[in-house]
């Protein structure tokens, strides 16, 4: 399960510790030479290399299973895990969130709506309980209860100051009336309001119990298992709308399947293109997989048919992330394994009754063969594509944080591999000629004086750049505002979906300023770099050597030091749920209700819009601060190390040696510079 990825993550955590082991090495080469420890100049990018490996080394995989009604989404969990932990029942349907995940001992933890925990043991206890209380009523299967209980009885509830959940009749009216709600009632029933109505009133008292979350603790033998979080939802509405709390682990994933029967209906399905509008889905989208599920009961020739059908029809994903499988198939590839007399097992399944048609016809074709007859199943089961898409494209982010270690790391090599450079150059000039060597010592110091005050004035034009009425800054911001409001007023109140498309609108501006934050942070340090590259090529010290050493946590750390001059940039990601709430229905009219919320919204991201700026413009001001401190550190060890190179007491046979280790020494750094290059260009190859 996941073999290439956890591969890949091996051979990125390999890399690290011969990094580590590099770095030991290089220490122990400069101070054999008699030059300062240079561990100083480094710190920075070696805290960031250790920060980076230790969330590779324990990262989990959080893959969010969602879906319609009857899709089979307890088959495919099980069919995925290899083992039987969710209930198949065909009535079963779980009313609340359900996270799987790795423990020592297989447990169950309940959440209900009061923040009360129950804890259950053992395997026969555990199917019990979520027979009992994670599966829907028979009578309330045809109303949408999740939405129910999260958005009337569970809010409600917690508001309430006694045992009785009082919930005003213009709210219960209001929320039948919603689009989604309506939309929910698929089946057409006429008492629809009035089952919701029952429910309500029927659980209104016991709101209490209603269970809000279950984790299920497994102890996996396959490793690769141990790393997973699987979140199974009942989020899903007729319409595909996705409840807040659902919407709040989409965030959070890493990987979405959503699953569709391939047989008994129609390929079309309106509810997987709403759950497609979602924001919080929107965020995630190159990490979605659809999933059509039921392969065995459509012929191979009506499946190549379906699924050139299906790629045409949702045209907003890649053809590798629709994925047919079919889930029974892969349970029985499992079963099947851990049998002796595959003929014996399945005669036993047969008489009960318990036997798919289609296993039937495999064992003819292998004719008694177990390995064919597995393989045979498995190949039905196709379970391999959504390991080989979940390997690749769910596990982007994770490759996308290897490639980001090792960039580190090569950058430090590089850096490394200059200064052996530098070192060698000086060591020769002094075996050479020491008074020459001290007269080209006097000159790099001078250079480097010079560097200091070009830079000074270079960065004081930068960060001019970015503060002026017209900056760049302010000109984007302005831009992106007027962008929105343009959108937003296009939008008709009265439109299906209307609250909706605005609440995605909102979204991806607020992750555009985002993005837009990063950019300028980015920014304002790659112009100061070629500034000093460009002052560099100038003398006769290699940039890297004295490159300032930032790293992610320098710009938090910046963000952060500007909190009490300014409202944090970060903070409105919080804010959002308060945009969340711009769908509590109220009396108003609708046109009057889409206007209050749209001018909230205009009114926040002018907030936010005035706060970026100025967070921006003061950001810039102080990283030029930082990277001019940090430069100045480096020269101020350059001269250090020049100074040991002039003071060292060494003969010309010492000196050899020195320089005999420094270019060894520098050759093992190239070819693991080399090394981590190609692991870079190998995992950006994969994910593309």
């Amino acid at each position: 399960m996941l073999t290439n990825y956890q591969q890949r993550k091996q051979e990125v955590l390999n890399e690290y510790e011969n990094f580590q082991e590099t770095i030991h090495d290089f220490v122990k080469i400069i101070t054999d030479a008699g030059l300062p420890d240079p561990i100083p100049q480094f710190k920075t990018s070696f805290e960031d290399a250790t920060r980076r490996a230790d969330n590779i080394r324990a990262d989990r995989f959080r893959l969010m299973i969602a879906g319609e009604a009857k899709s089979g989404k307890s088959t495919f969990i099980n069919a995925y895990l290899g083992i039987e932990l969710m209930p198949m029942d065909v009535k079963q349907c779980t009313s609340s969130i359900v996270e799987i995940k790795y423990g020592e001992q297989f447990k169950l933890v309940a959440t209900h709506a009061d923040g009360k925990k129950i804890t259950v043991m053992g395997e026969t206890d555990i199917r019990t309980y979520l027979q009992t209380n994670a599966a829907l009523d028979d009578n309330n299967r045809d109303i949408p209860v999740p939405t129910i209980n999260h958005d009337l009885l569970v809010r409600y509830g917690r508001k309430a100051k006694g045992e009785v959940v009082n919930i005003p009749k213009y709210e219960i009216d209001s929320f039948l009336a919603a689009p989604e709600i309506m939309a929910a009632n698929i089946h057409n029933i006429n008492n629809y309001n009035e089952k919701i109505c029952k429910y309500i009133e029927k659980n209104k008292i016991s709101w209490k119990s209603i269970v809000v979350k279950i984790e299920m603790f497994f102890p996996f033998e396959d490793e690769a298992l141990k790393g997973i979080e699987i979140i199974d939802s009942p989020g899903v509405c007729a319409r595909g709308g996705v409840a807040e709390i659902t919407a709040g682990y989409i965030d959070n994933a890493d990987a979405i399947i959503f699953l569709k029967p391939i047989s008994g209906q129609a390929l079309e399905s309106s509810q997987f293109n709403e759950f497609m509008k979602n924001a919080s889905v929107e965020r995630n989208k190159n990490a979605l997989f659809l999933v059509l599920t039921r392969a065995t009961n459509v012929t191979p020739a009506d499946l190549k048919r379906l699924e050139d059908e299906a790629c045409k029809q949702f045209k907003q994903l890649n053809r590798q992330n629709i994925i047919i499988v079919d889930s029974k198939s892969e349970i029985y590839v499992n079963q099947f394994a851990q049998v002796e007399d595959v003929q014996l097992r399945i005669r036993e399944l047969n008489s009960v009754g318990s036997l798919d048609e289609f296993v039937k016809g495999v064992w003819f074709d292998a004719m008694g063969d177990k390995s064919t007859f597995i393989e045979g199943l498995k190949q039905k089961s196709n379970f391999s594509k959504i390991d080989e898409a979940l390997s690749v494209f769910g596990r982007k982010a994770h490759y996308i944080a290897m490639a980001s270690l090792l960039e580190v790391i090569a950058k430090v090599y590089s850096r490394i591999i200059g200064d052996l450079d530098n070192h060698m150059e000086r060591f020769s000039e002094k075996a050479a000629d020491p008074t020459e060597l001290a007269k080209k010592i006097g000159e790099i110091k001078q250079e480097l004086e010079i560097i200091n005050n070009k830079m000074y004035r270079g960065v004081d034009e930068i960060v001019s750049r970015y503060s002026g009425d017209d900056s760049d800054i302010k000109k984007n911001a302005e831009s992106a505002t007027d962008d929105f409001k343009k959108k937003a007023d296009a939008i008709k109140p009265n439109a299906s979906g209307a609250f909706e498309e605005l609440e995605q609108q909102s979204i991806r501006k607020i992750d555009e300023y985002k993005e837009f934050q990063k950019n300028i942070q980015q920014a304002v340090v790659k112009e100061c770099d070629a500034a000093l590259i460009a002052i560099s090529n100038e003398s006769t010290i290699p940039y890297t050597s004295l490159e300032p050493d930032f790293s992610e946590d320098t710009f938090k750390d910046i963000v952060n030091s500007l909190k009490s001059k300014a409202h944090e940039t970060y903070s409105y990601t919080e804010g959002w749920g308060t945009f969340k709430e711009t769908k509590s229905r109220s009396e108003y009219s609708r046109d009057k209700h889409f206007k209050i919320v749209k001018d909230s919204i205009f009114r926040r991201l002018d907030t936010i819009k005035n706060d970026l700026i100025k967070n921006l413009v003061e950001f810039a001001g102080e990283i030029s601060k930082q990277y001019m401190s940090k430069l100045q550190e480096n020269a101020s060890a350059k001269k250090k190390e020049l100074d040991a190179i002039y003071e060292a007491k060494l003969n010309a046979e010492q000196i050899e040696e020195v320089i005999d280790n420094i270019s060894t020494f520098k050759s093992h750094c190239v070819d693991l510079k080399r090394e981590a290059d190609k692991l870079i260009g190998g995992i950006n190859k994969y994910v593309q």
